[in-house]
């Protein structure tokens, strides 16, 4: 690889890094050559670099033929604004060692590039243009950057994996379309992720030829669980707290930088608060880091890290992606991320380079998150990765494209059409949805567009081209370009400095003078107005930790699957008479577990066994209980056992069709592994009523029966109006009041339902609440084999050991005093008085 890089940049690499890794020594060679290529390989193997070597050989040449002009010739695309920072102060390394510095322009164009910064881009565009999906969509629609992206040889798409299964993975693929002309290179980075086939064809698109590079990584991992539990599977409130905060303190003490991931914000914000007062020491050593923290507080934090200053970030999964952050010697994860893939992208940011070990700890703070931690850990070590889902024809984003493409006014309908179906996100694009979205933004549908033709015409043909009617249409698309709606988070400021958001109904909830938790601090508020809160320090108080609006990460099918065989390996083995020592040598020898966690595994299966069954394969469990606390209503707990956001699907089929057969509405909670439906004593079915509920046939039209009752689609929609362009989030030189979108998607909304329900904007809403929020495709999966299942209901005198998280999610969700650690022991306590277990045969 490296006699085939121009002499200087082969001498400055050779004397920085002496031989290539294997990332790079494979990747580089395509780059030369002019060949797509996707290079899927883990943090700290060199990639970023593996990406630029062509590129900056490639300009060194155009120089040197004095052909460098004022084009922009390769663009790095980056999912994070913070990668491009990173990737901008990267970059002045190797082109100072070269002698280059002042001659390849490097520029960065996202959100945050001032009005000066980018007038100065269109008199002189970089070599080398450094941006986000969203602001290379702008470029793209302006003819004042025309010129210059014609000259684009290189894309680099960075961390291509983050974007695969969203609407931003989208939205950048068709970019690249509008963007592509003869020869265009175009460079995928990913971490370790599947399949790699798929990928590439998101990145260069369908039926191009994409070289696929899998490096080899002589990296070592390692990956442990830890858990406060010993024997006793079930202590007593606030003791495994106590024991994880203890836990995690010592390993922040013993390592130099500690990572600490949190599945939620509001978890983030709650454990920075308590390790800060667990090592008071380290106090000032200790950040919170998450999106809803203002961006300058983010970045400090992040300098902070990469500076060695800080002994530990409490994270959501904001450090995710590959920001360059320093001497990280150790990852905790707060139970599984609930993904293999995500798990190893976490894992990697330790020992951030080739020749460190990455060290991962994933802390159980639970039983049932015990098992499912030693799954993942097992699975993380051999790397089964979960499939990436690439999302299929996002309406939305489609009519934003078209509305660009007409700025650009070369394109006519057809080769519109043409070049969408060419990015694999938009392959499956059929005329009949192509031709609703673009009668859309003519303003000529059925009802709406015609009564608001001016508000909603945005596309017209002229010649035979596309264009678009005014000049204010193309105003308030430069402003609206993106696919992160806007909602309802109040900014809140300590003194002059902003600190981050939170959400509009948590302050409302409060009063002034309440304390709460921000960016780790501790704080009162003072006062509040239209989107603002004004708060004062309040150290050493106590704190109402912020519920943040952010739903738990569904678990991966991959995961639930492994997790599902170890129940039923358990089972089988239980079944056949092996005793406490043998399942828990089994278990030691499988999985990296400690004896005493072991122990408690096969106690909390024991115990599972002694009223009800161990939920498993090719069994279908329900469990039937009456708290005698409250006799007026009866708990079903499906163990279904198909993940999270399926789950949540199934139970709405379910809930719905009890009450076309009972009448009444049911109280559903969901989890990964089932359900539970809280009905009232006259709703209670049998075995045979229940069997009939769960057949295949009319289940999709139960889920939109469903869906007409609740309010999941409405909200669905107000993000799909905002990057369908039905709404602007923005105005040119201002920014809509959140109020003001709520009210304007609840009037479209309820227009769209009444009398134009195919519209194209309502269509994707709907899709979005069925396959995205929920998995539908889930849910029909499981109800197409239900009937052919072992159907097992189960009267329990008591809540089964298996459900007791699903039963403390119901009390937490019903806003009920009781605290989940709390209910939990309350239901061992009551567990212990009672072990019989009548069966109904089904």
């Amino acid at each position: 690889m490296i006699d085939q890089l121009h002499p200087r940049l082969a001498a400055w690499f050779t004397g920085n890094f002496g031989e290539p890794t294997d990332a790079q020594s494979q990747t580089v060679p395509h780059i030369l050559a002019g060949r797509s290529v996707l290079l899927s390989s883990p943090t700290g193997s060199g990639k970023t670099l593996a990406g630029f070597l062509g590129v900056i050989d490639h300009l060194m040449r155009l120089h040197e033929a004095d052909a460098l002009g004022d084009a922009i010739h390769a663009i790095y695309i980056s999912p994070l604004r913070a990668l491009t920072y990173d990737i901008q102060k990267n970059l002045h390394e190797p082109l100072a060692g070269i002698g280059m510095s002042e001659v390849i322009r490097v520029g960065m164009r996202t959100g945050d590039t001032t009005a000066t910064e980018r007038a100065k881009m269109k008199r002189k565009p970089p070599h080398i243009l450094l941006t986000t999906p969203e602001s290379l969509a702008i470029l793209l629609a302006q003819e004042a950057y025309r010129e210059a992206l014609a000259a684009c040889r290189f894309v680099i798409v960075d961390e291509l994996h983050a974007l695969a299964e969203n609407k931003r993975g989208a939205h950048l693929a068709v970019s690249m379309e509008r963007l592509a002309s003869p020869g265009v290179c175009r460079i995928g980075l990913s971490a370790t992720a599947a399949p790699l086939p798929l990928l590439a064809q998101l990145l260069v698109g369908v039926n191009r030829p994409c070289e696929i590079v899998k490096a080899k990584v002589a990296r070592k991992r390692r990956v442990e669980v830890l858990s406060p539990l010993r024997r006793d599977p079930y202590p007593s409130a606030g003791w495994t707290a106590q024991r994880v905060l203890r836990d995690i303190a010592k390993l922040v003490e013993s390592k130099r930088s500690v990572i600490v991931f949190c599945n939620t914000r509001s978890t983030t914000e709650s454990l920075a608060h308590r390790l800060k007062l667990a090592l008071p020491k380290l106090a000032d050593q200790i950040e919170a880091h998450h999106a809803s923290l203002d961006r300058d507080v983010r970045l400090e934090t992040e300098d902070k890290l990469k500076r060695g200053e800080l002994r530990a970030v409490v994270c959501s999964t904001s450090l995710e992606l590959g920001i360059d952050i320093g001497s990280v010697d150790c990852v905790v994860m707060i139970s599984t991320p609930k993904g293999i893939s995500r798990a190893l992208q976490r894992i990697g940011r330790s020992g951030h380079s080739i020749h460190e070990e990455s060290h991962g700890v994933l802390v159980a703070t639970n039983i049932n998150d015990l098992m499912e931690c030693i799954v993942c850990a097992e699975m993380t070590r051999h790397e089964q990765l979960d499939e990436v889902r690439v999302l299929e024809c996002p309406l939305d984003v489609l009519a934003q494209h078209l509305v660009g493409m007409a700025m650009e006014g070369t394109w006519t309908r057809d080769s519109a059409f043409a070049a969408i179906r060419r990015s694999l996100s938009f392959a499956k694009l059929s005329e009949e949805q192509f031709d609703s979205v673009f009668r859309y933004l003519q303003g000529g549908g059925k009802s709406l567009e015609r009564q608001y033709a001016e508000t909603f015409g945005k596309l017209i043909e002229v010649d035979g081209k596309l264009a678009v009617p005014s000049k204010k249409v193309e105003r308030e698309y430069l402003v609206n370009i993106g696919v992160i709606h806007s909602e309802g988070m109040v900014n809140v400021y300590l003194g002059k400095r902003r600190l981050g958001q939170v959400e509009e109904g948590f302050i409302k909830g409060l009063r002034l003078g309440d304390i709460f938790v921000l960016a780790g601090r501790t704080v009162r508020l003072v006062e509040t107005d239209v989107g603002e809160a004004i708060v004062e320090d309040a150290n050493g108080r106590l704190p109402t930790v912020p519920s943040w609006n952010a739903n738990k990460m569904p678990l991966s099918s991959g995961l639930c699957r492994e997790v599902t065989h170890l129940r039923t390996e358990l089972s089988q083995r239980i079944k056949r008479g092996d005793d406490d020592d043998l399942l828990s040598d089994w278990l030691v020898e499988h999985f990296t577990i400690s004896m005493t966690n072991a122990a408690a595994i096969v106690q909390h299966c024991r115990n599972q066994c002694l009223v009800s069954e161990i939920p498993r394969e090719g069994l279908f469990l329900i469990e039937r209980f009456i708290d005698e606390r409250d006799e007026d209503y009866v708990q079903f707990f499906f163990h279904s056992l198909i993940g999270r956001a399926a789950n949540n699907a199934l139970s709405r089929i379910v809930a719905h069709r009890v009450k076309e057969a009972v009448g009444g509405n049911a109280m559903v909670t969901i989890d990964d592994y089932g359900f539970l439906l809280t009905l009232k004593s006259f709703q209670s079915l049998g075995a045979d009523e229940w069997r009939e509920l769960f057949g295949l046939e009319g289940a999709e039209q139960s889920l939109r029966a469903a869906l007409d009752e609740s309010d999941l689609v409405k909200w669905q929609f107000r993000g799909v109006a905002q990057t369908g362009l039905m709404i602007p989030r923005n105005r040119p030189g201002k920014k809509q009041k959140v109020r003001q979108l709520r009210t304007s998607a609840e009037v479209l909304f309820r227009v769209l339902v009444e009398h134009e329900p195919d519209h194209p904007m309502l269509v994707q809403a709907v899709r979005e609440a069925t396959h995205t929020f929920l998995d539908m495709p889930g849910a029909l999966d499981f109800l197409a084999k239900a009937q052919s299942l072992d159907w097992r209901l189960v009267e329990v005198p008591v809540v089964s050991p298996f459900a007791f998280g699903l039963y403390a999610s119901k009390i937490r969700e019903g806003l009920m005093l009781e605290a989940p650690e709390e209910a939990i022991e309350r239901l061992w306590q009551d567990f212990q008085r009672k072990t019989h277990r009548p069966t109904e045969a089904m």
